[in-house]
């Protein structure tokens, strides 16, 4: 389910000193289009599927759940989010360009890329349009493909449409299987991962600040309050190539995938982030928490996140 929301500015404010916006308990009441999905159960609340184990197996239940929210200054929201937990795909687009046409770049991104993964599901009549790299493992390669195609379907629109000029989008691309999740990524969006309580950033930011970081010319800490900090060095739709990040993560019991934009993780600190993820181990509590905290610091941009929670249990 693809889900865009809007909301009110009732939690739009700056947390008083001291304060601590996880510990919230109220939900976040003021979005629409939350994903809520029961995978064979129905009802309402935090999206779950459980992979049956085979003999000596264990059983896996993935909790998986998203929201958005259009923030305290955006007139639109120009983030998109796709969830299947029957195929276990989880995406996420921040859209940009100005003029509504971020939405629609971010739009293109979730489709295109959504309906490659189902395509390529058949192993046995899948085309590679982008080829095929050996040094990456299949689902990687499907990842990077449908992130690919995704760019040249916005590149093709922004061709053909003088208006839509400079827009295009962030995108994240996660598929689960078993228990491995494979990520790839494009832009500033991030994935981080919960593990022992402790938080892990799994993405490559592609901004000029981080950069700067990488080739030690600016420490972490200066990056944070840099001028240039949203400058990406790549997007979705803004060039004809792209240097896709992908990487396959084994997941362990009780570990935790934050996807999110930067209106999320931009607003709120690591130390905040990791103890929503720790203290909420329901995956829409910890997502609404996460929203609340964005908006509680003033929220600028729109915010989206995906929240999944691993589990095993069962064992046979």
């Amino acid at each position: 389910m693809s889900a865009v929301t809007q909301s009110s500015d009732a939690i739009c404010k700056k947390p008083s000193a001291g304060s601590k916006p996880f510990l919230h308990s109220n939900p976040v009441t003021d979005l629409v289009g939350v994903v809520s999905l029961f995978f064979m159960n129905g009802g309402s609340g935090s999206s779950a599927v459980r992979f049956p184990p085979q003999i000596g197996e264990t059983t896996r239940l993935v909790d998986i759940s998203g929201l958005s929210d259009i923030g305290c200054v955006r007139t639109n929201n120009e983030d998109r989010f796709h969830i299947d937990t029957q195929l276990g795909i989880c995406l996420l687009a921040d859209g940009m360009g100005g003029h509504g046409y971020g939405e629609i770049a971010a739009a293109i991104a979730i489709e295109v890329s959504y309906q490659f993964l189902l395509s390529s599901r058949d192993l046995f009549d899948v085309t590679w349009p982008f080829g095929y790299d050996p040094g990456r493992n299949l689902d990687e390669n499907r990842v990077a493909n449908a992130i690919q195609l995704a760019n040249r379907r916005i590149w093709s629109a922004v061709e053909n449409v003088p208006k839509y000029a400079g827009m295009g989008c962030t995108l994240i691309v996660a598929t689960l299987v078993d228990d491995r999740s494979v990520i790839g990524t494009v832009g500033d969006s991030r994935v981080y991962l919960l593990r022992n309580g402790q938080l892990h950033q799994l993405s490559v930011d592609d901004n000029w600040v981080a950069d700067l970081v990488r080739k030690g010319q600016i420490t972490e800490n200066d990056a944070r309050s840099h001028n240039m900090r949203n400058v990406l060095t790549q997007a979705v739709g803004t060039h004809h190539d792209l240097d896709v990040h992908t990487r396959e993560q084994l997941l362990l019991d009780g570990d935790v995938l934050l996807l999110a934009t930067d209106g999320v993780y931009g607003e709120v600190d690591e130390a905040t982030m990791r103890s929503i993820l720790y203290s909420y181990p329901d995956s829409h509590a910890a997502a609404a928490q996460l929203i609340t905290a964005a908006k509680q610091a003033g929220a600028p941009d729109n915010a989206t996140c995906i929240v999944v929670a691993y589990r095993r249990e069962n064992s046979l």
